[in-house]
């Protein structure tokens, strides 16, 4: 039987300047048998293509006659919310990128790499092929602002590609944060992490913990620190919140430790599960967004807009239930799974936890006598994890 292809994903590209399209149309010619390319000269031309046409990405010029890109993306968002919302452009003062954020899901500067171009609007049409329904897609839609990656983990992966990288470098970076590093040091000194001695300097945190826990743990405070004021949780709830998902996550390092060494993305894809409650949605009653499968999907679209790998997105996005991807041995979201279920049960409050399906865990290689196993270590993390 012969395969039907995939459908073509749908970009709008909007810019006054017609030699700017036509730079994009030649760069992205290769692209052409996976997206259906629309070039609007304007944003007048573009309004009249979102009347007929439902895109799957937006990019668009900031500076504009008449309109300018963030009053656009603000239509696009009546529109099509379910639309990723990017500015493409030269201007880079304060000004319009406040006037952007609010609308715009991504911000890329001119100029821009083809290859970077590619990868980003690539990443873009794969978010939306994991928010498969349009209700899903209209919540996110919904989100007052999807928040940028945490300015200190953008800093520590830069700082971490570079060839010159060093311990010194990276605590300097994060003792700019005087929260940050406060919230690390009282961390790293609890028995969560079991270190051999009391540590007062964010030097010998990054040495004892490694620049790669390091850099996960800023992610995650950073993360949770940000949503204080626009979660819409109250601070209790916020701070169980957090607690649970870095109890997640230490289980789910552990988990691997013991059964999947080479897994190194575990402890960030168990802190960072539940991101999806984090963003404030202020959708209609009809659409709603109490569910934690939809969350839990939420949180792996933002996650794929940061830029995190995507597996770390997968397994945020089925944690709840790990069946919905077809695999047969065990792997991250499985990890994140029972990092969950366990923490949700020796530490109750946040939700309840989810029952496992022994068969299932079967399957993919858990027997009974493992699941012990993890349940002790399980028990011994949520021992020594801060409370709420």
């Amino acid at each position: 039987m012969e395969q039907t292809a995939p459908p073509l994903k749908r970009l709008l590209f909007v810019d006054d300047d017609p030699n700017i399209l036509t730079g994009l149309r030649n760069v992205l010619r290769s692209k052409r048998r996976e997206w259906d390319m629309v070039f609007a000269i304007g944003p007048e031309e573009a309004l009249a293509q979102l009347a007929n046409t439902s895109f799957d990405v937006v990019i668009t010029d900031m500076r504009m006659p008449r309109m300018d890109g963030a009053a656009l993306l603000a239509r696009v968002k009546a529109m099509q919310p379910w639309a990723v919302r990017m500015i493409l452009s030269g201007q880079t003062d304060l000004e319009s990128t406040m006037k952007s954020v609010l609308v715009a899901h991504m911000f890329l500067s001119k100029p821009c790499d083809p290859t970077l171009l590619q990868t980003v609007v690539g990443r873009a049409c794969h978010l939306n092929e994991i928010l498969r329904s349009a209700e899903l897609r209209a919540i996110a839609g919904e989100v007052e602002m999807l928040p940028s990656a945490p300015k200190t983990y953008v800093a520590l992966n830069a700082a971490m590609a570079a060839p010159t990288c060093s311990v010194t470098t990276l605590a300097q970076i994060i003792e700019r944060d005087v929260g940050l590093s406060a919230k690390l040091l009282q961390l790293v000194n609890s028995a969560f992490f079991g270190l051999p001695k009391r540590i007062s300097s964010l030097h010998d945190t990054v040495t004892y913990l490694g620049v790669t826990t390091i850099r996960n743990l800023a992610l995650a405070l950073e993360t949770f620190s940000s949503a204080t004021k626009s979660s819409g949780l109250s601070e209790a709830e916020l701070e169980a919140l957090q607690a649970h998902c870095l109890l997640t996550g230490q289980i789910a390092r552990q988990i691997a430790a013991k059964l999947a060494p080479k897994e190194e993305g575990a402890f960030l894809a168990g802190v960072l599960h539940d991101v999806g409650w984090l963003l404030n949605i202020k959708a209609t009653t009809h659409l709603g967004c109490s569910s934690p499968a939809e969350r839990a999907l939420l949180g792996a679209y933002l996650l794929g807009l940061w830029g995190l790998p995507h597996s770390i997105m997968e397994a945020v996005a089925y944690h709840k239930d790990p069946t919905l991807i077809e695999h047969s041995t065990f792997e991250l979201v499985d990890i994140v799974h029972l990092a969950d279920h366990f923490a949700s049960e020796l530490r109750p409050g946040k939700t309840d936890h989810d029952k496992l399906d022994p068969a299932y865990l079967s399957r993919i290689g858990i027997d009974e006598t493992e699941l012990v196993a993890i349940r002790a270590l399980a028990e011994e993390m949520a021992e020594a994890s801060p409370k709420a």
